[in-house]
């Protein structure tokens, strides 16, 4: 005869560790059974809790209890990058996600950190790493989730210098179209801090394209082309920017232009 037990009972028959590490969260193998000084029964501990699904591994030594009720984590995919990983923050193409500016769905979030970090898996995501260039500009949004962001202004200014992770300039470009109200001074100052002359060149030609939506002034597009330079730059690749907009030196595609509603 086959008996099964359920989850509830499993429960039931956890060792006296299981009320304690309900509270852990997101903390080493060690810091999870900080009772234990034996390594072995540490070892022992998170092998037999993890089988019985009590507690579940998000990369290496980082762990979570889950929740006993349903066996599943509380936390959101943001949440769990930005505690997994040491002073990280969501940036590029996961920050315009954070806000609602989304037309495709992506199934990588990026996290920029001090420290560079192997990319890990958990729950059908991926976390990459991403350039951390700036520490101005991040933001914790809800004050009751440990959920770090680039905040408005830096994450359109980020997203405008790699258009690669912000997911192509056609994603970005039909995410910008979610953007209203934008601090131009903000957008300015973090200019500022990169210090490109091809950033300012990009960046105002693309801003420029959503001038009146997002509220923004002549004066700073004037700003932005004291400090483009004189030479000609290329939005993509040569053969792909076949367009020349005289106003700013660039050459886009020609396709790009048809995005804009």
């Amino acid at each position: 005869m086959v008996f099964c037990t359920t989850f509830d009972e499993k429960i039931k028959k956890m060792p006296k560790y299981e009320p304690y590490i309900q509270d852990k969260r997101f903390v080493s193998g060690q810091e999870m059974f900080s009772h234990t000084r034996n390594r072995e029964t540490v070892s022992s501990l998170l092998y037999k809790y993890k089988k019985r699904n009590i507690i579940t591994r998000i990369r290496k030594n980082v762990y979570l209890p889950t929740n006993p009720d349903d066996g599943y984590v509380d936390e959101n995919k943001y949440e769990i990058g930005c505690s997994s990983v040491a002073d990280s923050y969501l940036s590029y193409h996961s920050a315009m996600e954070y806000y609602g500016w989304q037309n495709q769905v992506f199934n990588r979030i990026y996290l920029s950190a001090p420290k560079r970090f192997r990319p890990f898996e958990f729950d059908f995501v991926e976390y990459a790493y991403a350039p951390d260039k700036l520490r101005q500009g991040i933001i914790k949004p809800e004050t009751d989730k440990q959920i770090y962001v680039t905040d408005l202004e830096r994450t359109v200014i980020d997203c405008a210098d790699r258009l690669d992770l912000a997911g192509g300039y056609e994603e970005f470009f039909y995410n910008l179209e979610f953007v209203r109200n934008v601090d131009e001074g903000k957008l300015l100052f973090y200019l500022s801090l990169y210090d490109k002359q091809a950033l300012y060149q990009r960046a105002g030609f693309i801003l420029s394209l959503f001038k009146d939506r997002m509220h923004l002034s002549d004066d700073f597009f004037e700003q932005c082309k004291a400090k483009t330079g004189k030479s000609t730059r290329y939005l993509t690749g040569r053969p792909e920017s076949d367009t020349y907009m005289p106003e700013w030196r660039i050459c886009v595609p020609q396709y790009l232009l048809s995005l804009i509603r």
